[in-house]
């Protein structure tokens, strides 16, 4: 059984809650790990609105009922410079996940000038 979830971001909504919020807004939402490596980019701001749907993505996917909240920091997008991603979910979000029964997962992120997107599929595989 699978979960899917999408997002899509405009990476200039990201840049307006970069520009005000500045660093309060990048730990409230990313991993130093995360921050680092957007900030190795000339312009960080689509690289951080990709890893930004894919944090909502990955919450969608999670089908969350009411009053359940994932702090986004605990969703991490890892990987080398160029080529494929890996989620990795830290803390109570990887408790949360193993509890729906999630036991792996698939991502794909895009950014272009305009806007980032992304997809996320967790699965519940049979063991």
């Amino acid at each position: 059984m699978i979960s899917i979830g999408n997002d899509i971001v405009e990476n200039d909504r990201i840049r307006a809650l970069l520009a005000k919020h500045g660093d309060r807004f990048l730990k409230r939402i990313f991993t130093e790990e995360e921050i680092r490596y957007c900030h190795k980019h000339k312009d960080p701001v689509p690289y951080l609105a990709g890893r930004f749907a894919c944090k909502e993505a990955v919450i969608k996917a999670m089908s969350l009922g009411p009053g359940e909240v994932l702090d986004m920091r605990e969703i991490e997008l890892a990987g080398t410079d160029f080529g494929k991603k890996t989620l990795v979910i830290h803390g109570k979000t990887e408790k949360f996940f193993q509890s729906k029964g999630f036991t792996a997962s698939s991502v794909s992120i895009s950014h272009a000038d305009h806007y980032s997107t992304a997809v996320v599929v967790l699965y519940k595989e049979k063991v």
